[in-house]
């Protein structure tokens, strides 16, 4: 049976708190010492590049998702005047927190524990650009409501510059021993996942975690709910690359589905 959107998001939230300290054991020590370089910033390939070309310089953003905000520290640092980063996720904010002070960065970027689509109200038309990045909106079960938010925060001319794996791959299922990811969902089915089975998808190991639940958004539905939401469509780009981590074998297939995009839309 469907749950409501609060409980689809209540338990996401408790798998992610549980993720938490899986995801730092592999990464937080790298990260923050990385962190203390004023040049740190890990957003590469297409998504820089359209961040470069939208421009950055000056502006405040606020990102949607932003885990534990090592792209929202990277924001500031290619030239964002003000940043706000906002997640679901106590656990993995409280790494952000720590990442932010060790940068420096406290007077640029404030952090926020919300759910997306209970936003403080302060934050309407506040933003010259939204960041999402990869894997959001896969566990969003409203996409209507989603893109509704982003285009209350966004001022009059701003843009919405999200990066996301290609819902072609929620197709695929992955071979446990490292082997070919192959087809075996319906693109079609409109799937709601279940899993008990852990977040850690850095080192993929396996555990008896809170249930989560993840969403099957066909392409032409993200795009249409962004397009219902008043967002104008300036900038699609299909990448032939893995940005996700997920069926990453499909990077160096002969015959390679698309495996995730970057668009950008305007608000009206």
């Amino acid at each position: 049976m469907r749950k409501t959107r609060k409980e689809y998001t209540d338990a996401n939230r408790v798998a992610w708190d549980e993720a938490a300290a899986k995801h730092a054991a592999h990464n937080n020590a790298a990260l923050f010492a990385a962190a203390r370089d004023p040049d740190f910033v890990c957003l590469q390939g297409e998504i820089l590049n359209t961040l470069q070309q939208v421009g950055v310089d000056a502006k405040q953003i606020i990102q949607l998702g932003c885990n534990n905000a090592r792209e929202t520290l990277s924001l500031r640092n290619l030239g964002a005047a003000r940043c706000v980063g906002v997640d679901a996720s106590a656990e993995f904010l409280a790494h952000g927190h720590e990442l932010i002070r060790i940068a420096g960065a406290e007077a640029q970027v404030e952090l926020v524990e919300a759910d997306i689509y209970e936003l403080p109200q302060k934050f309407a038309a506040e933003f010259d650009l939204v960041l999402v990045t990869i894997g959001v909106i896969s566990w969003l079960p409203d996409l209507k409501a989603f893109f509704e938010v982003v285009r209350s925060l966004l001022k009059p001319g701003g843009q919405l510059v999200m990066q996301e794996m290609h819902p072609v791959l929620f197709m695929y299922e992955e071979d446990p021993d490292g082997g070919v990811s192959v087809p075996r969902y319906s693109y079609f089915s409109g799937e709601v996942w279940e899993e008990t089975s852990g977040l850690d998808y850095y080192a993929n190991e396996t555990y008896e975690s809170a249930p989560n639940y993840s969403f099957m958004h066909r392409l032409d539905e993200i795009l249409m709910a962004a397009i219902a939401s008043d967002l104008q469509l300036s900038r699609f780009v299909e990448l032939d690359y893995d940005i996700s981590n997920f069926c990453s074998d499909l990077e160096h297939s002969p015959v390679k589905p698309p495996l995730g995009f970057v668009m950008v839309m305007n608000a009206q």
